[in-house]
């Protein structure tokens, strides 16, 4: 008969939930699309593989409070790796938002298959690009490294840096500045098929300018988006190739 000691398994359950914080929160595996027991599965078989690797992590605390406190600190520390993939998902999401208001289509929502919730179309567009994206460059790949890697830069008894603050503080920052690089152009071409229009509506007052703005904003939004597609994907590879790292220093 097979006797398993609490202090075999006890490596490969921190492992797994810290794998489990952070398929919360990492793109495509925290999707509605991905069942529930599917990411307790792959992170199970994440425990498996890293736990010979990387040794008892000092043990089995003498105390079940500590022990819990120990469970609470990896499942925290996988979503804080998780929300800094996240943060260039988010920047698209409000590139998206800011886009469906300058054309005029933000009252055409619908509801985005990934995160099932109502969402504009371009919003739904540059999100999936970026799921896309991170699937393709295997940006996943490095990501799931880093997490590997995390285990020798924060082990399990490691205490949460009180300066590691600044550098999440810095990432959300660079959320805002990237979704305004994304949509600079469509801000641009908004403001001067207004400013068009108001000069029509100046000199020729019958005309309903309002009325007759909304197809050409339209027309001129949806042609400068996909002429600024390529400066899209060139912004959103070059955040995403300082993923791996920006987990680590999210720890540190």
């Amino acid at each position: 008969m097979t006797v398993i000691q609490i202090e075999d398994i006890y490596p490969g359950l921190l492992i797994f939930l810290r794998a489990t914080g952070l398929f919360l929160i990492l793109p495509v595996f925290s999707g509605a699309m991905i069942p529930a027991p599917i990411r307790v599965a792959t992170a199970a078989v994440i425990a498996y593989l890293l736990a010979p690797a990387f040794g008892p992590f000092g043990g089995v605390p003498p105390h079940w409070f500590l022990v819990v406190l120990q469970a609470i600190h990896e499942v925290l520390t996988g979503l804080l790796m998780g929300f800094a993939v996240r943060f260039l998902l988010y920047a698209l999401e409000m590139a998206g938002e800011i886009i469906a208001v300058q054309i005029g289509l933000s009252l055409s929502s619908n509801i985005d298959p990934v995160t099932r919730n109502s969402a504009t179309p371009p919003n739904t567009m540059l999100l999936s690009f970026g799921t896309v994206l991170f699937l393709v460059t295997g940006a996943y790949q490095f990501c799931l490294v880093a997490f590997a890697r995390s285990f020798e830069v924060f082990p399990p008894s490691t205490i949460f840096n009180p300066d590691s603050i600044n550098t999440v503080l810095n990432a959300s920052g660079k959320v805002f500045l990237l979704a305004i690089q994304i949509s600079a152009p469509l801000l641009a071409i908004s403001f001067l098929v207004n400013m068009c229009f108001s000069v029509l509506g100046r000199a020729a007052p019958s005309l309903n300018v309002f009325i007759l703005s909304f197809p050409v904003q339209i027309l001129a939004g949806l042609t400068v988006f996909a002429m600024t597609l390529g400066l899209t994907v060139q912004y959103v590879l070059r955040d995403m190739l300082e993923l791996p790292e920006l987990m680590l220093r999210f720890l540190r």
